[in-house]
Protein backbone atom coordinates (compact mmCIF):
# COMPACT_ATOMS: atom_id res chain seq x y z
CA UNK A 1 0.00 0.00 0.00
CA UNK A 2 2.76 2.59 0.79
CA UNK A 3 4.77 1.54 -2.58
CA UNK A 4 1.67 2.38 -4.37
CA UNK A 5 0.96 5.64 -2.56
CA UNK A 6 5.18 6.39 -2.86
CA UNK A 7 5.03 5.40 -6.49
CA UNK A 8 1.62 8.49 -7.23
CA UNK A 9 3.56 10.83 -5.18
CA UNK A 10 6.57 10.53 -7.64
CA UNK A 11 4.38 10.66 -10.63
CA UNK A 12 2.63 12.98 -9.94
CA UNK A 13 5.57 15.35 -8.60
CA UNK A 14 8.22 13.80 -10.55
CA UNK A 15 10.50 13.20 -8.57
CA UNK A 16 11.20 10.82 -5.18
CA UNK A 17 10.16 10.97 -1.66
CA UNK A 18 13.97 11.22 -0.41
CA UNK A 19 14.29 13.82 -2.85
CA UNK A 20 11.38 15.74 -1.87
CA UNK A 21 11.74 15.38 1.95
CA UNK A 22 15.39 16.41 1.34
CA UNK A 23 14.64 19.25 -0.66
CA UNK A 24 12.11 20.45 2.38
CA UNK A 25 14.07 19.79 4.87
CA UNK A 26 16.56 22.40 3.31
CA UNK A 27 14.10 25.30 2.19
CA UNK A 28 12.84 25.28 5.76
CA UNK A 29 16.18 25.54 7.73
CA UNK A 30 17.20 28.16 5.14
CA UNK A 31 13.92 29.75 5.48
CA UNK A 32 14.23 29.82 9.40
CA UNK A 33 17.81 31.10 8.72
CA UNK A 34 16.85 33.82 6.43
CA UNK A 35 13.79 35.05 9.08
CA UNK A 36 16.54 34.78 12.39
CA UNK A 37 19.14 37.37 9.77
CA UNK A 38 15.88 39.88 9.15
CA UNK A 39 14.49 39.45 12.61
CA UNK A 40 16.88 38.23 15.19
CA UNK A 41 18.45 40.00 18.05
CA UNK A 42 21.35 40.59 15.62
CA UNK A 43 19.15 41.72 12.48
CA UNK A 44 18.89 44.82 10.37
CA UNK A 45 15.80 46.25 12.36
CA UNK A 46 18.05 45.96 15.36
CA UNK A 47 20.94 47.92 13.44
CA UNK A 48 18.82 50.61 11.75
CA UNK A 49 17.34 50.89 15.20
CA UNK A 50 20.49 51.73 16.92
CA UNK A 51 21.74 53.60 14.35
CA UNK A 52 18.71 56.05 14.99
CA UNK A 53 19.96 55.63 18.93
CA UNK A 54 23.17 56.39 17.84
CA UNK A 55 22.23 59.78 15.94
CA UNK A 56 19.80 60.93 18.34
CA UNK A 57 22.36 60.57 21.08
CA UNK A 58 24.63 62.68 18.99
CA UNK A 59 22.03 65.34 18.69
CA UNK A 60 21.79 65.16 22.01
CA UNK A 61 25.79 65.34 22.72
CA UNK A 62 25.87 68.64 20.90
CA UNK A 63 22.60 70.69 22.15
CA UNK A 64 24.39 69.44 25.57
CA UNK A 65 27.62 70.79 24.86
CA UNK A 66 26.30 73.85 22.91
CA UNK A 67 24.62 74.96 26.80
CA UNK A 68 27.75 73.74 28.29
CA UNK A 69 29.26 76.95 26.61
CA UNK A 70 26.59 78.98 27.28
CA UNK A 71 26.62 77.58 31.08
CA UNK A 72 30.30 78.36 31.64
CA UNK A 73 30.40 81.81 29.86
CA UNK A 74 27.40 83.16 32.60
CA UNK A 75 29.46 81.53 34.98
CA UNK A 76 32.92 83.08 33.93
CA UNK A 77 30.87 86.22 33.63
CA UNK A 78 29.89 86.24 36.84
CA UNK A 79 33.79 85.21 38.50
CA UNK A 80 34.56 88.58 36.29
CA UNK A 81 31.86 90.66 38.21
CA UNK A 82 32.50 89.47 41.81
CA UNK A 83 35.92 89.97 41.43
Amino acid sequence: MFTNITDKFEELFGLSIKVFIITSTIVIFLGIYIANLVYGDSSLHRLKSLQREKNRIKQEIYQLKIENAKLHKQYLEWRDAIK
